[in-house]
C-alpha cells in the first residue's frame, strides 16, 4: 500500500514537473471594469472567450460601469483595471489621480455623429457635404452620448466646434445607454446620438439617420493616431503584480493578433456578445474596428500627445493642467 502511494505521489510530481507555468500556481483573479458594451472592447471580449488569459493563468471579470466611472472604480480600488480613453488617464493625472496604462488597443477614435435623416433632408444635408455644413447642422439639437465629459461627449463638442457652434450652449446633451439611443431616437425624443461602434451603424442601417461625421471611416484625420482605449489600472498596481500585467498583456497581444489573422473566426466569437445585432450592422462595424486597432497592444506617445490636445481643445482640461512628459503615466514594457 505504501508502495503503491508513493508511486502516484512520484507520478504527479512528474507531471507537475513537465506541466507549463501557467498551471502550475493558482491562476490569478482580477476584475477589469467596461465603460459601455461596444466593439471597441473586441479585443478584452476576445481575450476572455476565447481563453486567452486563462491560458496564462489570469481569470479576468468583466464588469460593466458607465462612462467615467469604470476608470473612477480602479481609483477606488474596487477593480484592479478598465479600458478607458488616453484623455480620461491625462486628465485624472493632471487633477493628481493616479492612474496608469499598460497598453492600447485602438489608435484612432472609432466614434461616429448620427443625425435624424427627417432633420438632414430638411436642412439639405448628405453625407458628402463638407464636414464644416454638417458640423453646423447641431446647432439648436437635441443630441445623446454615452456620459458627460467621456471622450465620447468630448468628441460631439469638436465635431461641433468645426461647424462654429457652442456645444456648452447650441446644443441639449442627454447622457443615455447606447440601447436607449436607439430607442429615443426612434420616437423623436432626440434629434441624433454621438457613440462608438457598432451603435451609430443600426439607424443608418435602417434608414432612420444619416451618418454625419465618422472618424473610423477617414473624417478628422487629424485625430488620427489617438490613444484611444487604453487598458488602465493603478499607479503602483504592476510594480506589486508584474505577473498579472504580463498576463493581462499577453493575452490582449494574442487576441489582437487573432483579429488579424483570422477575422472570420473572430468575427463568430463576437458575435456571441452581440447575438441581437443585425450580422450585417456587425460584421460592418467588426471591419471597421479590425481597420483601427493596434497589432501590437503599445502605446503610441503621439496618440497620448494628440489625446491632450484634443482636451484643450474642448476644455477638458485648463492650459496649466496639462502634462508636460508623459513618461510617468504609462509603459509599453509588458507588450515586449
Amino acid at each position: 500500500m505504501v508502495r503503491g502511494l508513493m508511486r502516484r505521489v512520484l507520478l504527479i510530481a512528474a507531471i507537475l514537473a513537465f506541466a507549463p507555468r501557467s498551471s502550475l500556481a493558482q491562476a490569478d483573479q482580477v476584475t477589469m471594469a467596461l465603460p459601455a458594451t461596444s466593439l471597441t472592447f473586441s479585443a478584452t471580449y476576445m481575450a476572455q472567450d476565447m481563453g486567452f488569459w486563462e491560458r496564462q493563468g489570469l481569470k479576468v471579470k468583466l464588469t460593466l460601469v458607465s462612462g467615467i466611472g469604470a476608470a473612477n472604480a480602479v481609483l477606488a480600488g474596487s477593480v484592479e483595471f478598465s479600458s478607458g480613453s488616453g484623455p480620461t488617464v491625462i486628465r485624472a493625472n493632471a487633477r493628481g489621480q493616479k492612474l496608469f496604462a499598460i497598453g492600447n488597443t485602438i489608435e484612432r477614435p472609432v466614434v461616429e455623429v448620427v443625425l435624424s435623416r427627417d432633420i438632414a433632408e430638411k436642412l439639405g444635408l448628405s453625407e458628402k457635404s463638407p464636414v464644416e455644413k454638417k458640423a453646423s447642422a447641431l446647432r439648436g439639437l437635441r443630441m445623446a452620448v454615452d456620459s458627460v465629459n467621456s471622450v465620447v461627449h468630448g468628441y460631439l463638442k469638436y465635431v461641433a466646434r468645426k461647424g462654429r457652434v457652442d456645444p456648452e450652449r447650441e446644443i441639449t446633451v442627454t447622457p443615455m445607454a447606447p440601447p436607449n439611443m436607439l430607442a429615443a431616437l426612434k420616437s423623436g425624443a432626440i434629434d441624433g446620438f454621438t457613440m462608438s461602434l457598432p451603435w451609430p451603424l443600426i439607424p443608418v442601417q435602417e434608414g432612420r439617420a444619416m451618418r454625419l461625421v465618422s472618424s473610423p471611416r477617414g473624417d478628422l484625420p487629424e485625430l488620427n493616431p489617438f490613444a484611444y482605449n487604453l487598458v488602465i489600472t493603478r499607479h503602483d498596481f504592476c510594480d506589486n503584480k508584474p505577473n498579472v500585467c504580463r498576463a493581462l498583456a499577453a493575452g490582449y497581444r494574442q487576441a489582437l493578433d487573432h483579429l488579424q489573422e483570422k477575422p472570420k473566426e473572430s468575427l463568430e466569437v463576437l458575435r456571441g456578445r452581440f447575438a441581437k445585432m443585425d450580422p450585417k450592422v456587425l460584421a460592418e462595424a467588426f471591419e471597421l474596428i479590425r481597420a483601427s486597432s493596434t497589432r501590437t497592444g503599445k502605446i503610441d506617445e503621439g496618440g497620448l500627445d494628440r489625446a491632450q490636445e484634443f482636451m484643450l481643445a474642448q476644455g477638458m482640461i485648463r492650459a496649466e493642467e496639462s502634462l508636460k512628459s508623459f513618461a510617468s503615466i504609462y509603459t509599453n514594457k509588458f507588450t515586449q
